[in-house]
């Protein structure tokens, strides 16, 4: 086991490897309030030589900064990838709704799922099922107050007792066409963003987007690092969004900087310009306070190009909508 240092020798050791600070008795109480681990370890790499010291003139500021810039965007991101969710909450409860006005308790039939896989159809039922005997006997939620006057709980109700995982999971299994239609409703999300006439999600599209935001959503619900991030899988190559941005089918498509792109399927256009402007100024302020080394380190850990902001796109002639 490594030994246990004071925060004093965890400041000396800091010092001998090279490290400057402006204010001593300042530093050490960041230390002490924020984990040498969660700092250090996850931060000061940016900073190192290949001989474990600093870059000359590293000031520990710069660290804290970085640390911080971290801590922000994924609050930024936790924003607006709960309005993704909300997105596909209401659009998901809208369709199925839709197709199933006449029966009660809908989701709890098996024969309005695909068929294909009757184990993972058996799985959605029963997890549904559990969510309406958790509340049913509870006073003052909505499906105790469904089930009591009116004795049927709609599934736009039983969505706001489902995360986002949960609600992928019961997309996954719905029929076909019932998903297609799902998807061309968020296609109209992304030609508004790309401000193209049309473009056609495909339920594979939209299924693979929003694993990989959720995996996003984990790392930053868990308050966990984000530099240096990667999905467990890559997004599905969709030409008309990943040309624009000289991603190939075969480009490595798990970082932050994919979910980013693809958030575009699901948010409307002034949403994603929030996103994006947000960023921007954050890694604008980032950059100001960047003494030693260049800010695309930073963003290239999270799969941001040099200049992202500035990335140029293929021209989509005759196309642009209307305002």
């Amino acid at each position: 086991m490594k030994p246990f240092k004071t925060i004093d020798e965890q400041y000396e050791l800091l010092e001998s490897r090279g490290l400057n600070f402006t204010n001593n008795e300042k530093s050490k109480r960041f230390l002490l309030n924020n984990n040498y681990y969660n700092v250090i370890n996850c931060y000061a790499k940016f900073f190192m030589t290949e001989d474990d010291k600093f870059i000359h003139g590293t000031n520990f500021d710069e660290i804290t900064q970085v640390h911080y810039f971290d801590k922000e965007i994924k609050s930024i991101f936790f924003k607006s990838i709960l309005e993704a969710e909300k997105h596909f909450k209401s659009i998901l409860a809208y369709r199925f709704s839709e197709k199933y006005k006449n029966q009660d308790y809908a989701y709890l039939i098996a024969s309005n799922y695909n068929n294909d896989d009757i184990l993972q159809v058996t799985k959605t039922i029963s997890s549904l099922s559990k969510i309406i005997n958790k509340y049913k006997d509870k006073n003052n939620n909505s499906i105790n107050h469904y089930i009591t006057k009116h004795g049927n709980v709609p599934f736009w109700i039983l969505t706001n007792y489902m995360n986002f995982g949960q609600l992928l999971y019961f997309y996954k299994y719905l029929d076909d066409s019932l998903k297609n239609k799902v998807a061309k409703d968020f296609s109209y999300f992304l030609a508004d963003n790309l401000s193209i006439d049309s473009i056609q999600l495909t339920s594979e599209d939209l299924i693979s987007f929003i694993e990989n935001v959720i995996d996003l959503r984990n790392i930053v619900a868990h308050n966990n690092k984000l530099l240096g991030f990667k999905c467990k899988g890559h997004v599905r190559y969709l030409p008309q969004l990943h040309d624009r941005y000289f991603i190939s089918y075969n480009s490595n498509k798990q970082d932050v900087y994919n979910v980013f792109i693809v958030m575009q399927a699901l948010l409307s256009k002034n949403q994603y310009a929030l996103l994006h402007n947000t960023l921007r100024k954050r890694m604008n302020y980032l950059n100001i306070r960047l003494k030693t080394i260049n800010i695309n380190i930073i963003l290239n850990s999270l799969g941001f190009p040099n200049n992202w902001h500035n990335t140029p796109k293929i021209s989509q002639p005759n196309n642009k909508i209307e305002e």
